[in-house]
């Protein structure tokens, strides 16, 4: 008799193994621009605090793997703003939209990871690029642009990224333990680096309000393909009643 509700637990795979613990060289069209620094400072939850610049970053990501017989294919997005903590400078994900339904429950109740569905476009046609992201109907985000020259690949550099990790009550008012603080530290190493002469177009979708930060600087555009090695840890808990007013863009509410 077989029964699907109960799960034997077991290690993780080698293809799980290596999609949680980091990802091969793969590519991402990536904008980087300057905002205003309140509206800024007033997305960020405590205790994580405002950076010395503004900036707001947009890639989306085209991630596809093969592990012998398996697969992985998704389409990932990422909207975050940079944030400090403890003297630490990372980036703060508002949003990663992603196309891969199965992935975005357990990315929230594992690691606190931003996730909702959205419909994605990543393409490269000789120099032409192009990436979008769209929900309810509105394409929000959406990169076009030409790849005009090759820029010198870097060294490998460490890069961090905050995440919150909560259990909303069963009241229906604050949260079932304290919300936790998770930091996800990253070793980038590039491979390819291009720049692209573009333009970054975003519009109102009221659950994903990224246009409510708005470009008042573009930074970079570029297209570039990376690996990288990942490990999470939590820092610790966080003061519930004021990080309460920043769990609702959780949701589409």
């Amino acid at each position: 008799m077989r029964n699907r509700w109960v799960r034997e637990i077991r290690k993780p795979s080698a293809a799980e193994e290596s999609i949680s613990a980091g990802l091969p060289p793969i590519p991402s069209l990536e904008v980087v621009y300057l905002t205003d620094p309140e509206i800024l400072a007033a997305v960020l939850p405590p205790p994580l605090t405002p950076p010395p610049q503004p900036r707001v970053h947009v890639r989306i990501t085209d991630i596809d793997l093969t592990f012998g017989e398996h697969r992985h294919k998704e389409l990932v997005g990422f909207l975050a703003v940079d944030a400090v903590h403890d003297g630490t400078l990372g980036e703060y994900p508002l949003l990663i939209p992603i196309d891969l339904e199965r992935a975005v429950a357990i990315s929230r109740e594992r690691n606190g990871e931003p996730k909702k569905l959205a419909e994605l476009e990543l393409t490269r046609d000789g120099n032409h690029v192009e990436g979008r992201i769209t929900r309810n109907g509105v394409t929000f985000v959406e990169i076009v642009g030409d790849v005009t020259e090759s820029l010198p690949v870097g060294e490998p550099y460490p890069a961090t990224q905050w995440w919150f990790k909560f259990m909303p009550a069963v009241s229906g008012s604050g949260f079932d333990g304290d919300p936790l603080l998770v930091r996800f530290d990253q070793v980038r190493t590039p491979v390819t680096m291009d720049k692209v002469e573009g333009k970054l177009i975003l519009r109102d979708e009221p659950t994903a309000p990224i246009v409510d930060l708005p470009v008042l600087e573009t930074v970079s555009i570029t297209w570039t393909t990376r690996s990288t090695r990942s490990r999470g840890s939590v820092v610790g808990p966080v003061d519930p009643v004021a990080f309460e007013p920043y769990a609702y863009s959780r949701y589409d509410v």
